[in-house]
């Protein structure tokens, strides 16, 4: 991952073991590094000129609380931050996957569908880093991720609070990358989300075009061509031709907001919409092969549910009951093998009608061909009624031989008619009963904190268990780990994100999952499950030391209503 370190980097920063270089840029370096849990993460090292300044310092301080409260879709979630003997420092996940920048080298221009589903994440993205009050600053393709789930914003070890003075704490620095800087940020040194909106431009265009809009060249410029020349976008697909000529105008006051860009992306009237939207396109349209990307390999033992097959694969054919007695004959013709010939009728017995006990309820979340009613061989082999019916030749009912013919019919008892007719009746209702019953039964509404699963949106959830681990005499937090099961009943696939499920407390307090585990304890990116498909693993969460489980709230996605279960 990365680069090896150079000799003048530090093997730790903080807490943090570090294992190789990720990258560079005009504030720092990152770095990719192991948390004392072993986890991955992404270490920024902030330049200690800029850790000098003490106005600075207390700025990075104050927008880093404030860059924990960013929505994690679409983005890389800040988990820490700290000073190690005068070192700046920044930590957010680690995100996996193949950077934008790397795949435009090697590939070229995206195709239109891919570009639209990038400029989607990208866009709501920088909507939900505005809405915390903050500007990115360095958006650029190299911090782009195509990951499993989509595309990914990370490193915001320039963000910056809209709250704060706009000037630079250094006359004459330009702070960002050549190329994707606003002309405003360039020439008057001033901050905006719209410089974020710019750079949104000028990165949709290189990567729907494979060059940048306003060529090549230092800072300067390339914002003094932002400011004069006219782009070429001659090849942009629609919307995005307009889209990407409204971000990038050299009047940031008329380029239009990220949110807003994202309304016209996904066709939502209102922010929220725009969200749902989002997270329905890239789960629906976003193929993670295309850039590499494949989905981690199941731990060892692993074995699919009973349904899980590859998309397309013909279903298999269930197996056939177990022949517990000889079953009724089948109902419709039986067929008749080749070599027989049809044969006259034989007089047909009395046929009693076959009520099929409740063990044959099929219930409503069983797929695929339902199993017949018995083994045709059953129903045509030597003995059977059916062949008694057909050849004449198959068992009789057993009389007792007295040489005079057949036995006369017992004399009929009074009253008989209507005793069977009351009889059938207490049949008919009884077996109405059990029918309502097993019915109700079957579509209950799971019970909060009851045993079994609970839906929201398309994804069931089955709470297997948990576990709040103990926390030392010196730590602040407990760690709680979630075991559950969750599965996708729609038509479409769904994308489980830990940062949308909660925990509550004792106190009613809610706590976003810090990871995501697979079945064998291993931290995973959000996973994508398709139809049909089920995966089974853990939440993590981070409580305040005196705190309890009491709840999780189990999400379909970032803006469903959310299902909670009691945590016994």
């Amino acid at each position: 991952m990365g680069s090896p370190l150079a000799p003048e980097d530090p093997v730790s920063i903080g807490p943090y073991r570090l294992e190789s270089r990720l990258g560079s840029g005009g504030m720092g370096t990152v770095f990719f590094a192991l948390a004392p849990d072993g986890a991955k993460v992404a270490v920024k090292a902030i330049r200690r000129d800029f850790a000098a300044d003490p106005v600075y310092r207390a700025r990075f301080h104050e927008e880093v609380s404030n860059a924990r409260r960013v929505a994690s879709f679409c983005t890389a979630r800040v988990l820490d931050h700290g000073d190690d003997d005068g070192l700046l420092y920044l930590v957010t996940e680690y995100i996996d996957g193949v950077s934008l920048e790397d795949h435009l080298i090697e590939h070229g221009a995206l195709s239109p569908s891919v570009l639209h589903s990038a400029a989607v994440g990208v866009a709501a993205a920088l909507t939900a880093i505005h809405a915390a009050g903050l500007v990115h600053r360095d958006l650029k393709p190299a911090n782009v991720m195509l990951t499993l789930a989509g595309p990914r914003v990370i490193d915001f070890g320039l963000a910056r609070s809209t709250q704060v003075g706009s000037r630079h704490t250094n006359v004459g620095l330009v702070m960002g990358t050549p190329g994707w800087i606003a002309p405003e940020q360039v020439f008057e040194g001033r901050t905006s989300p719209a410089a974020d909106v710019f750079a949104w431009g000028s990165l949709i265009a290189y990567a729907g075009l494979g060059g940048h809009p306003f060529g090549s060249g230092d800072a300067y410029v390339m914002a003094a061509r932002a400011r004069t020349a006219p782009p070429d976008l001659r090849g942009l697909p629609a919307p995005l031709d307009r889209l990407v000529a409204a971000a990038i105008h050299p009047d940031p006051a008329r380029r239009p907001q990220a949110r807003e860009l994202l309304l016209e992306l996904v066709g939502a009237p209102d922010v929220a919409g725009a969200q749902l939207a989002a997270t329905r396109h890239l789960t629906n349209s976003w193929n993670p092969a295309d850039f590499g990307v494949r989905q981690p390999p199941p731990p060892p033992g692993w074995t699919p549910p009973p349904d899980h097959r590859p998309a397309g694969a013909p279903h298999a054919p269930p197996p056939p009951p177990p022949r517990a007695h000889q079953g009724p004959p089948a109902r419709g013709p039986q067929p008749v093998a080749p070599d027989r010939q049809p044969r006259p009728p034989a007089p047909q017995m009395p046929q009693v009608q076959q009520v099929p006990p409740a063990e044959t309820t099929i219930p409503p979340t069983r797929r695929g061909p339902i199993p017949p009613a018995a083994n045709p061989a059953e129903t045509t082999g030597p003995g059977s009624l059916a062949a008694y019916n057909r050849t004449g030749q198959g068992p009789r009912p057993p009389y007792q031989a007295t040489g005079q013919g057949p036995l006369p019919r017992p004399p009929a008892r009074r009253g008989g008619v209507l005793t069977g007719c009351l009889v059938a009746a207490a049949v008919v209702v009884g077996l109405a009963l059990l029918l309502i019953m097993a019915m109700a039964w079957i579509f209950k509404p799971a019970a909060i904190g009851a045993e079994g699963p609970v839906q929201d949106g398309k994804l069931r959830f089955t709470v297997v268990g948990h576990k709040c681990a103990k926390a030392a005499k010196a730590a602040t937090v407990r760690v709680c780990r979630v075991t559950l099961k969750v599965s996708n009943i729609g038509q479409e696939g769904r994308v489980l994100y830990p940062g949308q499920q909660k925990l509550l407390d004792d106190d009613d307090v809610p706590h976003t999952a810090a990871k995501l585990l697979d079945k064998a304890g291993k931290e995973i990116q959000p996973i994508r499950i398709g139809p049909g498909e089920s995966f089974t693993g853990g939440l993590v969460f981070e409580l305040p030391k005196a705190a309890d489980a009491a709840e999780v709230e189990l999400h379909d996605s970032g803006l469903s209503r959310g299902i909670r279960v009691t945590l016994g």
